[in-house]
């Protein structure tokens, strides 16, 4: 009997640039060799579609609302996405990681997911010298059962 799939939530920036996307799709290739099932937030059609409808509309009330009901759709999905995975894998590369991306690990933390981040940025961006990622952040992870991987190669994920 195959082994089961793994269903990763891979919470990321990766989306907001194209440029990004072979890096994504870099660690989408390993977590696929990982016998992975991956959730992509930058995936969901349905939630493109939205933002860009909404994006359309003329400047002002009606703009506004639409792009509201859009980002409140987003987050329903993402939290749909994170309540569905068994652990959570978040890309944590940048001077400061993204609010949206670390609130995706506090989430999923929050319910009870393993964390792991991916931190591939050589530059320390925590709160003493020698802690990479805010304190909080790495606590979230660990307490998780989860660790931090410092390059894609290295990722190896473990349900529980």
């Amino acid at each position: 009997m195959p082994d089961q799939k793994i269903k990763v939530y891979l919470a990321s920036p990766l989306g907001f640039s194209r440029e990004n996307t072979p890096y994504r799709e870099r660690i989408k290739e390993r977590l696929r060799a990982l016998n992975c099932e991956i959730f992509d937030p930058w995936e969901q059609e349905e939630v493109a579609k939205r933002i860009e409808a909404a994006l359309s509309i003329e400047e002002g009330p009606r703009r506004a609302a639409a792009i509201k009901e859009a980002a409140s759709f987003t987050g329903g999905v993402n939290a749909q996405g994170l309540k569905g995975a068994d652990l959570v894998l978040a890309v944590l590369d940048g001077t400061e990681p993204d609010s949206g991306t670390v609130a995706e690990v506090g989430y999923g933390a929050g319910i009870g997911k393993r964390c792991f981040g991916l931190r591939t940025d050589f530059r320390d961006c925590g709160d003493f010298p020698g802690v990479p990622l805010n304190l909080q952040v790495i606590y979230f992870i660990e307490e998780s059962g989860g660790r931090l991987f410092r390059s894609i190669e290295e990722i190896e994920l473990h349900p529980s």
